[in-house]
């Protein structure tokens, strides 16, 4: 099967729609390798995780990070996968967290208010909003490429 290199539009939808990307990063010099929940707006991926850890301290230490997406249907007849080369920028001002969280809020859960969603049962806004942080990694280079099923007729060698 041919490996095609996807166009910026598909890899725009593909980053938009896909629900787990993978962060790479350097934490005590070693290679660290993470699933996220994440966003991608604006061209550029945002994902949420705690003020304190393993991300955090890795990226105040070196902001140079890896994210890659990928998918492959269950036989393996076509898959996807996009890497993104970036720095990421760790935002803990509240008023600029609120707007990244919403964008996971909607696509992640019910799409429904910040605060509407802060005021469910359990939930502690000021708590929340002192204990998460907002990454955004802003890409230097994207790559994407694609699997494909040959056509039929289409030779094998």
């Amino acid at each position: 099967m041919p490996v095609k290199e996807m166009t910026t539009e598909e890899i725009d939808q593909f980053l938009t729609c896909a629900r787990v990307g993978r962060l790479g990063l350097i934490v005590k010099d070693k290679p660290y390798v993470v699933p996220v929940g994440f966003a991608y707006a604006d061209g550029k991926i945002l994902f949420h995780t705690c003020s304190k850890g393993m991300k955090i301290s890795g990226i105040k230490t070196n902001p140079n990070v890896c994210f890659e997406v990928d998918e492959t249907i269950s036989d393996a007849t076509m898959s996807k996968s996009v890497v993104l080369f970036g720095t990421a920028e760790i935002i803990d001002e509240k008023s600029k967290v609120i707007p990244h969280l919403q964008r996971l809020i909607d696509k992640y859960r019910v799409p429904m208010g910040f605060d509407e969603y802060m005021s469910k049962p359990g939930k502690n806004r000021e708590k929340e909003l002192d204990a998460v942080r907002i990454c955004v990694i802003t890409p230097k280079k994207i790559t994407g490429k694609k699997l494909v099923p040959r056509e039929s007729g289409q030779d094998s060698t």
